[in-house]
């Protein structure tokens, strides 16, 4: 996608750096050398959807030492016709999407520009059946017909985000988008052998798990514990847990976190005349502000009063 095609808009932000020595990574990368190969020139547009930190990077031509951070699991996926990058002595080629839910040490080469979209789940998104090696970024090898169709639907997000859309329509919209693009995932990078849960079971995990979110929902400001949701719902710990991770990749805890983050963002980005942070933070059952802030900005890769002044701009 075209980075002239995007307009900043409250909830997308767009970066250009000038200059290759203020060049940050936003906890993706900590580099340690970084050597142009070629004219310099980096653009980076951020976004993020219930539990979903997307990052569109377009990068120089350039050699890179640098440690990688998968948060909880990190996908990097090709967004254009670039050729291959050299990455620990292993060829990466356009095709190929990458997985890493742990650390590494790299080295890479990119002879050419390189456009590509870095998608961090807060969760390890086991649940999946992701195909992964231990320690390392493992690369699938995606068809054309299922690379265009995960391409599209992060060129979908994007464009989404670039628009005016009101506060609850792209509530629902970013969730429904969401879906998708862990479907268009799972097209790419489940194995053959992996055992999916039965549409039955499926089922009765998305009822419970939508009981729980409107029992959230309805309660914004309310500390919510494992024993007294369960005990609300009508039904145990574990099988609450298991819902949630079967649906979402996520614990209990990581989805109610993440739930709540996204209601905050939501409200900061609506951009009120007499909304503060510390206001949006205290109804959405926030009350640490600087665990808040760490938080915040590991989802959104911004802090809250970014997302609040960039909001009352537009």
């Amino acid at each position: 996608m075209p980075f002239a095609n995007l307009k900043q808009s409250a909830h997308l932000r767009l970066l250009r750096v000038a200059d290759p020595d203020q060049f940050q990574a936003i906890g993706f990368l900590d580099i340690e050398r970084q050597a142009l190969l070629g004219p310099y020139c980096h653009r980076r547009a951020i976004t993020a959807l219930p539990g979903v930190l997307l990052i569109l990077e377009q990068t120089s031509p350039r050699s890179l030492s640098a440690m990688m951070y998968a948060m909880g699991c990190t996908v990097i996926v090709p967004m254009g016709p670039q050729g291959e990058t050299v990455f620990n002595a292993q060829a990466w080629s356009a095709s190929e999407v990458g997985l890493l839910r742990s650390e590494i040490l790299f080295d890479a080469r990119e002879p050419a520009p390189n456009t590509f979209a870095v998608i961090r789940f807060s969760s390890d998104m086991q649940n999946r059946g992701w195909e992964e090696s231990d320690g390392k970024l493992h690369l699938h090898n995606a068809s054309d017909e299922h690379l265009s169709r995960l391409q599209r639907v992060i060129r979908n997000i994007l464009a989404l985000c670039s628009s005016p859309i009101p506060r609850l329509e792209f509530g629902f919209a970013a969730e429904a988008l969401r879906h998708e693009l862990i479907d268009a995932l799972d097209h790419v990078l489940v194995s053959r052998k992996a055992r999916r849960a039965s549409p039955r079971a499926f089922e009765r995990h998305c009822k419970l798990v939508s009981r729980l979110d409107d029992f959230a929902r309805s309660h914004p400001e309310t500390p919510l514990y494992s024993d007294a949701l369960a005990h609300e719902l009508g039904t145990s710990i574990r099988t609450l847990q298991l819902a949630v991770n079967a649906v979402h990749g996520a614990s209990l805890h990581q989805h109610l976190r993440n739930r709540r983050l996204w209601s905050l963002r939501a409200q900061l980005a609506k951009g009120m005349p007499m909304t503060s942070v510390s206001s949006a933070a205290f109804a959405n059952g926030f009350f640490h502000m600087g665990e808040l802030a760490h938080s915040y900005k590991a989802t959104f890769g911004e802090l809250p009063s970014e997302t609040l002044l960039r909001s009352k701009r537009f």
